[in-house]
């Protein structure tokens, strides 16, 4: 193999081993519902990526259910204040709890979001 063939070898590999998007361990608190539901459930992300988030929640949503996911943020003095990132998507799996005291496990996909900015004096 010349040396002009490797990166190209190495580049295919990469992407073949890079098709899932790297995840983020994040201790990030959310609520979700289904699209145009009244009633929000609570939740807590357990990794997110450019491509979607996996958290644990009070109740499951069915899989292929279109969902609004608000993400809350903490205040941090560097940045300006933002009180969620809103995010559109849908449910792409359902984890069933693994024992008592634990909370089902939902992955859905982001399609679109948006920060939603504090209000003066929030």
């Amino acid at each position: 193999m010349s040396a002009d063939e490797s990166p190209v070898a190495s580049e295919s590999r990469v992407k073949g081993a890079s098709a899932r998007a790297p995840r983020l361990r994040l201790d990030l608190q959310l609520r979700y519902r289904p699209v145009g539901g009244r009633l929000w459930h609570e939740g807590q992300v357990e990794n997110i990526s450019r491509s979607g988030v996996l958290f644990r929640g009070a109740a499951l949503v069915d899989v292929n259910t279109p969902v609004e996911i608000a993400l809350l943020l903490p205040v941090l003095p560097v940045l300006p204040p933002a009180s969620a990132i809103v995010c559109r998507g849908r449910i792409v799996r359902t984890i069933l709890p693994g024992g008592p005291g634990r909370r089902p496990g939902l992955a859905a996909t982001i399609s679109r979001y948006r920060f939603r900015h504090r209000k003066q004096g929030d």
